[in-house]
């Protein structure tokens, strides 16, 4: 069943999944120490400019899948939508407001900082949300190319 959705929307999917779970991994640590005591911190996905992140993610993992459920298209759902927004340039969108988005988190968390006993900085959660943003725009573009999706 999953095999009969487009390559593109197969992508999408699977980053929008994997952006889901990945979303309560930690995006951001700062960890201390001096001497016998030692403090860490971090938070998940679900804080700041991750928020929007997550969201199109799991939106785009929604939209992808919509055939398997008998809605060939989100046009079906919406059918004022405008010409040009088919599912493949939505979800081509949605990835590119991700990448932003999750790029705008990294940034306006702190870059990053190491110095003796001390250290932040983006973790993997925010790596992997990066990473599934360009996966489902890579999707999206795929969907747009191909006229069988």
């Amino acid at each position: 069943m999953f095999l009969s959705l487009s390559l593109g929307r197969r992508i999408a999917f699977v980053a929008g999944v994997v952006g889901l779970i990945f979303s309560f991994f930690h995006w951001y640590t700062a960890s201390a120490s001096e001497g016998p005591y030692s403090f860490s911190a971090s938070i998940s996905g679900w804080h700041g400019w991750a928020i929007i992140s997550v969201l199109l993610l799991i939106a785009s993992g929604v939209v992808a899948v919509l055939p398997l459920v008998g809605i060939p298209s989100l046009r079906s759902l919406v059918p004022n939508l405008p010409p040009m927004a088919t599912d493949g340039m939505i979800l081509l969108g949605a990835g590119v407001i991700s990448v932003i988005t999750t790029i705008l988190f990294m940034l306006t968390e702190g870059s990053g900082a190491s110095a003796a006993g001390y250290s932040e900085g983006p973790s993997i959660g925010a790596y992997v949300g990066l990473i599934c943003g360009i996966a489902v725009a890579a999707g999206g573009y795929l969907m747009r190319t191909d006229p069988a999706a």
